[in-house]
């Protein structure tokens, strides 16, 4: 199966997944310092620097997708249209995003007395309020399956789940077998 685990960071084991050793396993993500940890960590990997935005794959590379925490960061509907775009027909996406708690105690505990990261986690958030209540931005449950929807994924699943970074809300969906040319339109 060729997976791609998009927002990878340094690299983690992917076996909460379901993903096995026998998997062809490809990485993304912005920060190329991180990526060189992922290579040294998962040699058997390939990890390219990217945006979950504009992926840098052919249509139909990917049986499945896997993007833990990250989506949050990127512009939801693109990188669910390019998702949607890179995976095969039937193909799986796998998500978890942070519980809207998370995002308020990392504020609260580690980010203020740093401008920087406060300010970030301040955009995270509103984009967070502003998706969740409008479908338009980013954000968790009702904004996130709106966007799924309008992206062309079906069979959508929301749970909660204990994760290496705490609880977390996970999301399954799947590309339809039906190809629906709008819907990359409707995403953009």
């Amino acid at each position: 199966m060729r997976v791609l685990d998009l927002g990878c960071g340094s690299g983690r084991d992917l076996a909460l997944w379901k993903v096995t050793a026998f998997d062809e396993v490809t990485g993304l993500d912005v920060d190329g310092s991180s990526l060189a940890i992922a290579k040294l960590r998962f040699p058997n990997r390939t990890y390219l620097q990217g945006a979950g935005e504009c992926l840098p794959f052919d249509d139909e590379s990917f049986d499945r997708v896997i993007s833990a925490v990250a989506l949050p960061y990127m512009n939801i509907q693109k990188a669910l249209a390019e998702i949607h775009r890179t995976l095969v027909p039937d193909g799986g996406l796998s998500l978890s995003l942070h519980l809207p708690g998370f995002t308020m105690a990392e504020l609260l505990h580690n980010a203020m007395p740093k401008p920087v990261p406060t300010l970030f986690r301040l955009y995270v958030m509103a984009n967070g309020l502003l998706f969740h209540v409008t479908g338009k931005t980013v954000g968790f449950l009702r904004g996130m399956r709106v966007a799924l929807h309008r992206a062309g994924f079906v069979n959508l699943s929301f749970s909660r789940a204990a994760g290496p970074a705490g609880e977390a809300f996970m999301v399954e969906a799947t590309k339809s077998k039906v190809i629906d040319r709008f819907a990359a339109a409707r995403a953009a």
